[in-house]
């Protein structure tokens, strides 16, 4: 690759990248538009805590950070679902091994360790509040709002969603982008610690509250608090425009988590409305010399919590291109792309899938059957099936293979549910065998506790 080498975002995809290239040797700027999170108070009501799991976990096992990571994360081993009618919340475990967990992470943490590791390299230069106007193609340039401009040999783009990069790919004719808007939005309130700072919720699962047309969901932080989102129709949000409305709704869809939040109506006020969208690419790519990553090239729901995880499993998939093509990075950047993209349009439909299994399947006696059922079958036959969601959650397998292979399952599933008398076990065992982890990401490697 031809220097400098030049990213563009300082979020979770580009701090990767940037230690990623560090440890081959590159020196790389790191172009931020926002201050240093580390010494500069976030913003509430943007966050939406993030779910690590194994596609996440293991690039930060690869570069030698998962211990450090381990310190800031709390593991969930389910769902706690808090039914409308009041009744005792109910756990419903996400696997059925030790380590079938994910881990509920801070946002700005996990963003301030990693670019602490960055720097640590002494090979990636971070500059912040710097803005991002524009990029020039044809004189390899980039402009900043401020007007500063900087040379770049390489680019890449990991500026999120409404990326710029991106952009200047679309008016070069390069690549083609599609937004896809959700017409629901979420807005994030925050649970207290306890008085004594423990946790008033139970910390070790992801609680929600399945409502049908909505939900809210929680995520513990490791202070005690807890992170929640309520994820609604923008006609409901429309509605919840005064403190009275407000209340009146909390305390008739979630009462519980209400008697947790007293100023909850002056959070939901305060706090602004986030959109959802979902933003299919074709073309991540320029001659060799600019190419996106993370949500610039693949922006999803986070319904199934795997942005981050898609952006980071796909940051080492750059990465191991770029390494079986050291003098050719425009084959690089294309096999890249070749390999992610089917899988960045599998876990796209599956997470738009999953936002109605958690807003109404969660609670729908069928749903909860078959994943009873997969769940009893995947201890019988661990080599032959693994339900939908820890083929995602739990494994490296391609998401396009495991949403290929969840659409088998679910027909034996909801045979064997119809039908009690039904030989499941003879159906299981003529399914392919599961492939093998990427061994990084064994339950011995894996040493989040």
């Amino acid at each position: 690759m031809k220097g400098p080498i030049a990213i563009v975002g300082a979020g979770q995809a580009g701090t990767l990248l940037s230690v990623f290239l560090a440890r081959r040797g590159h020196e790389v700027v790191l172009y931020e538009g926002r201050p240093d999170l580390r010494t500069t108070e976030v913003v509430a009501g943007r966050s939406i805590n993030l779910a690590l799991a194994t596609r996440g976990i293991v690039p930060l096992v690869d570069v030698g950070l998962i211990d450090r990571v381990d310190a800031i994360t709390i593991p969930m081993r389910g769902r706690m679902v808090h039914a409308a009618d009041g009744s005792e919340p109910t756990l419903q475990p996400y696997g059925s091994r030790p380590h079938e967990v994910i881990h509920s992470i801070s946002r700005a943490d996990l963003n301030g360790l990693l670019l602490d590791a960055a720097e640590a390299t002494g090979r990636v230069r971070v500059e912040f509040s710097a803005e991002l106007k524009g990029v020039d193609l044809d004189r390899s340039e980039l402009s900043f709002a401020d007007g500063r401009t900087a040379p770049f040999g390489t680019l890449f783009g990991a500026d999120g969603a409404g990326s710029r990069v991106r952009a200047a790919l679309v008016d070069h004719g390069t690549c083609r982008a599609i937004t896809d808007r959700l017409d629901h939005g979420y807005k994030e309130l925050t649970v207290p610690p306890a008085a004594g700072g423990g946790h008033r919720l139970d910390p070790n699962a992801l609680h929600v509250w399945p409502r049908g047309g909505f939900m809210l969901i929680a995520l513990a932080n490791p202070g005690g608090d807890f992170t929640a989102t309520l994820f609604a129709p923008w006609a409901t949000f429309d509605g919840l425009a005064d403190v009275a409305n407000v209340r009146r709704f909390f305390a008739a869809e979630f009462a519980d988590f209400a008697a947790l939040v007293p100023d909850v109506a002056d959070q939901f006020l305060a706090n602004p409305t986030g959109s959802l969208a979902t933003m299919r690419a074709t073309g991540w790519s320029h001659e060799g010399r600019v190419a996106l990553v993370g949500d610039a090239a693949h922006a999803i729901v986070p319904f199934h919590g795997q942005g981050m995880n898609l952006a980071m499993e796909s940051v080492r998939a750059l990465d191991r291109n770029l390494r079986d093509h050291p003098d050719d990075p425009a084959t690089a950047f294309a096999a890249y792309e070749a390999e992610r993209k089917p899988d960045a349009e599998a876990i796209a439909d599956m997470a738009l899938d999953n936002y109605v299994e958690m807003r109404a399947g969660v609670v729908d006696a069928d749903h909860v059957a078959r994943r009873g059922l997969a769940l009893d079958l995947e201890r019988r036959h661990p080599a032959h099936l693994s339900p939908r969601y820890n083929m995602v959650m739990f494994s490296t397998m391609p998401y396009a293979e495991a949403r290929d292979r969840a659409a088998a399952q679910h027909e034996i599933l909801c045979r064997g549910v119809a039908d009690p008398t039904l030989d499941l076990d003879a159906l299981v065992a003529d399914l392919p065998p599961l492939p093998e982890l990427d061994p990084l990401a064994r339950p011995d490697a894996l040493s989040l506790a």
